[in-house]
């Protein structure tokens, strides 16, 4: 992967909106470096072959994921070719939002943010297949603890770098809005499968805030019956709208398996969208181990720190039972 000036922080914002960004339900990227050696992405049958047989050898990529029945696959494990240098997400539960913003950031941020090479997605039964580059590394929790400090605080600088870079994307001033990068409902885990299909877009920072904060009255019997909101102030929505990864884990985080560590890739990026600037923050401390390393001296490095928002934020993600 070549990332072009991967330590300088853009100086200038970099607009991206959801009419700038490719949506046909199938895609080729044919300027991408995947077909200047082959003529064709495999097929959705063929990419459920290797999957599957991945899964049963006992060599897939993922093997947190599993197959289900029969009809569409809910999560199944990603299938990897590597001698195409190919990594397939796919599944009922995958989104051309993600394929989206992967094609965002690399076509509009120019290899300023390490992310992997987009190739092009299909639309299959029921399913989404996100073909890109396997990029090669060990993921940063896997190694985080053979590194020594000077090198972990280099990673740290890296990534402040390149999601710093992410957050130079900005919608149409005239146009803001609170969703997906191609202004659909988010997909957020903090905020609960359940409220998924009515998760935005949202007009504005007050408007998703509001809706945010009601998620947990929902099962009371009465929804009004304590007229104070006491943790909504801590929410401001005068804050601006920036472009979120959504989930910043050591485990979304590839580095370089030679020295000098570096970060080679960010990946996983169904979860990212347009919030409000605190919420980057707010989720990576999420899925930290409380006052762990990772939460207490890396993360203060990498983002800024909205300590302002935390208690708010812990009360109604907490409420909706996630």
């Amino acid at each position: 992967m070549h990332i072009t000036s991967g330590t300088s922080i853009l100086s200038v914002p970099v607009q991206c909106t959801p009419d700038m960004l490719p949506n046909r339900p199938n895609e080729d990227f044919w300027q991408s470096s995947f077909f200047k050696k082959w003529p064709q992405l495999p097929s959705p049958e063929d990419v459920r072959d290797q999957a599957r047989a991945q899964y049963q050898a006992g060599s897939a990529p993922d093997r947190r994921k599993t197959f289900g029945g029969t009809g569409p696959q809910w999560n199944p494990p990603p299938a990897s070719f590597e001698s195409m240098g190919l990594f397939v997400k796919w599944g009922a539960n995958i989104m051309i939002a993600e394929g989206q913003t992967l094609y965002a950031i690399r076509h509009f941020l120019k290899g300023s943010v390490p992310v992997p090479e987009l190739y092009g997605w299909r639309t299959d039964g029921g399913e989404v297949f996100l073909y890109m580059e396997l990029v090669c590394g060990q993921t940063l929790e896997k190694v985080c603890d053979s590194l020594i400090p000077n090198e972990r605080m280099k990673v740290c600088l890296q990534l402040h770098t390149y999601i710093s870079n992410v957050q130079c994307l900005r919608q149409d001033p005239q146009d803001p809005f609170i969703g997906n990068i191609r202004r659909e409902q988010l997909y957020d885990r903090a905020i609960g499968e359940q409220f998924m299909a009515e998760a935005g877009p949202f007009r504005s920072v007050k408007e998703f805030h509001d809706w945010f904060i009601f998620l947990c009255r929902r099962p009371m019997a009465d929804p009004y019956f304590i007229p104070i909101e006491p943790f909504r102030a801590d929410l401001p929505d005068d804050c601006t709208i920036k472009f979120t990864h959504g989930d910043l884990h050591p485990s979304n985080i590839m580095v370089s398996q030679s020295e000098p560590s570096q970060v080679v890739s960010i990946f996983d990026w169904e979860q990212s969208g347009w919030m409000p600037e605190y919420w980057e923050d707010r989720k990576a401390h999420y899925t930290a181990e409380f006052k762990g390393e990772w939460a207490t001296k890396y993360l203060p490095m990498i983002l800024h720190q909205y300590e302002s928002t935390a208690e708010a934020w812990w009360w109604y993600t907490s409420s909706t039972g996630w």
